[in-house]
């Protein structure tokens, strides 16, 4: 790695363990093995390298995103084929040390930092929530649920059980092991996700 990955690395390791604020640009300096003076040739601040750890974030978790289209061909090929590829997914994102520290740096930092709470309103919760209505809508024009369903309320009631047990695993129960905490993870929310769509599929 070159020095401005190894802020980066370092800066994910820190702002996990000692909370954004508790991290200074010479901490990070000490931990990568520079002089302080040093991170600014590749960060004008701590504050930037706040918004790389995000950038990257939200690029990882959607960069191989399934389109609508082959969700609707999954879907096709059966329900339950639709959602295992939708958790796999998700799942495989967040079965990288890296991506579950920046996960739990997000989440802990949402109550102190605005810039982070702002991310976790717009990226974490409403694009997704966005995402998920989408995607009941498209079982709607299937037949495959009722029309006159309610696709937001559909979509929350899924996607924050999920999210809570995120929270539930990078905050209550730290420190969890990842592994068996995603195992669960798909688990859960297949049962949370059939129950959801047993209450709603056309007759």
């Amino acid at each position: 790695m070159n020095n401005k990955e190894k802020i980066f690395e370092k800066s994910v390791d820190l702002f996990s363990e000692y909370g954004y604020d508790g991290v200074s640009i010479r901490k990070i300096a000490a931990a990568v093995g520079i002089k302080e003076s040093s991170i600014y040739n590749h960060y004008k601040s701590k504050e930037s390298i706040l918004d790389a750890i995000l950038a990257y974030y939200i690029n990882e978790m959607t960069k191989d995103e399934i389109p609508l289209n082959q969700a609707s061909e999954n879907l096709d090929i059966s329900f339950d084929y639709f959602y295992k590829a939708g958790v796999d997914l998700y799942t495989s994102k967040l079965n990288d040390a890296k991506m579950m520290k920046i996960t739990r740096i997000i989440l802990v930092e949402t109550y102190h930092n605005e810039k982070i709470r702002k991310f976790v309103k717009t990226a974490i919760v409403n694009g997704a929530i966005a995402g998920w209505i989408e995607l009941f809508n498209l079982m709607k024009e299937k037949n495959l649920i009722k029309k006159d369903c309610d696709s937001k309320q559909l979509a929350e009631s899924f996607y924050y059980y999920g999210l809570f047990l995120l929270i539930e695993h990078v905050i209550i129960n730290y420190p969890e092991d990842d592994e068996t905490f995603l195992k669960e993870l798909a688990k859960k929310s297949e049962i949370q996700m059939k129950l959801i769509y047993n209450s709603v599929k056309s007759d």
